[in-house]
């Protein structure tokens, strides 16, 4: 197993300020300098602050949103051929009478973990939340079988190191999510979040949950996660290849309409 005791180190927004890590020039993106050309790009840029699993047998790759599954799939091909990479969306089970709070969450592979102490708290219908589940259970099973490659049940990654990649945290509701779904399911050795920028004091409140926190820069503001790329929500044609290899009805690249990631 790889050690994570040295944690590579991210860039600052204000190191940046003059265009693009690879020097390239980048495009104004809603009023902010776009960091990255595409996923694609910033893929590669992550991959290169992840050469320490290179070739690891015991590192699987989990993505946690469409972008996400773009930046994944360039760095499993970046970490080795037989680096397996699971799309894996999670979502919360919400709590009708306070917003913010969630009653656990839901993954596309099926697996749900409920804190039924806030459950019974709350005094809720259970029947109530187990169709809120079934809702979501639903929507997340759809888009879980649109990948191409299949899900692994919890077996297969125990003891690995899961890499969750999500392709920016703002609030970083969901990339929280993920962890405390996956420490709940998977017996999995480590975890360690890889994304292309992360909101500097998000960065120092996951590394207390995770094992490392990996990306290619570290802002004190985020804002809107597209602003960090030049086309925004809008996927350009390689991202749209890429989606279509690993995705079932994903849009063509020649269409028109083509795709958002949102």
């Amino acid at each position: 197993m790889v050690s994570l005791s040295r944690e590579p180190s991210s860039i600052s927004s204000r190191d940046r300020a003059g265009g693009s890590p690879d020097g390239r020039a980048a495009g104004p993106a809603r009023g902010r300098q776009a960091m990255f050309i595409d996923r694609i790009h910033a893929g590669r840029l992550l991959a290169g602050n992840l050469q320490q699993y290179v070739g690891d047998p015991d590192i699987a790759v989990m993505s946690i949103s469409r972008g996400g599954a773009v930046i994944g799939s360039v760095i499993a091909e970046a970490l080795g051929t037989d680096i397996p990479h699971i799309f894996y969306p999670v979502r919360p089970i919400p709590c009708a009478s306070i917003p913010r709070l969630s009653l656990g969450s839901v993954a596309g592979d099926g697996s749900v973990r409920l804190d039924n102490m806030v459950v019974k708290s709350l005094g809720l219908d259970m029947s109530q939340v187990l169709d809120i589940i079934a809702e979501i259970d639903t929507r997340l099973g759809s888009e879980q079988m649109q990948f191409r490659r299949p899900t692994p049940f919890p077996e297969p990654l125990a003891g690995k190191t899961l890499l969750v990649v999500d392709d920016g945290m703002e609030a970083g509701d969901m990339m929280r999510e993920a962890i405390m779904h996956l420490r709940h399911c998977y017996a999995a050795s480590a975890i360690v979040v890889a994304v292309p920028v992360c909101l500097a004091d998000l960065r120092k409140q996951l590394k207390r949950h995770v094992e490392c926190v990996v990306d290619v820069v570290s802002s004190v503001c985020v804002g809107s996660v597209a602003r960090w790329y030049e086309r925004g929500v809008r996927a350009s044609g390689d991202e749209q290849r890429v989606l279509q290899r690993l995705f079932v009805g994903a849009p063509s690249s020649r269409r028109r309409s083509g795709f958002d990631f949102e």
